[in-house]
């Protein structure tokens, strides 16, 4: 059988940034989000279907970033190596599926 995929919208792509970018900078909240994540999407206005597997967060990268370019970037289309569109939800977590 076929695993449910959710696909975010733009304005929840910007959500889930913030609260990537703010695990990021907070171990705890990574935790947390380990522990339920459908609370802590809940908290950052991200409804979330219930039966769809929630997306891990990704790895922090090396080297420094600033939030406002990580949620610009995840309403905006990127191309990707092999030319489709993307955006830096896709790019950070596979299980949302084409988002087109």
């Amino acid at each position: 059988m076929a695993e449910s995929v959710y696909v975010f919208g733009d304005e929840d792509r910007r959500k889930f940034a913030r609260l990537v970018a703010s695990a990021w900078e907070d171990g705890g909240l990574k935790g947390r989000y380990d522990g339920d994540p459908r609370a802590l999407l809940g908290q950052y206005g991200i409804a979330y279907p219930e039966g769809v597997p929630t997306p891990p967060l990704p790895p922090r990268p090396e080297g420094e970033f600033d939030i406002t370019e990580l949620e610009s970037a995840a309403g905006s289309a990127a191309f990707t190596t092999d030319g489709t569109a993307s955006s830096v939800s896709t790019a950070l977590c596979t299980c949302f599926g084409d988002p087109q």
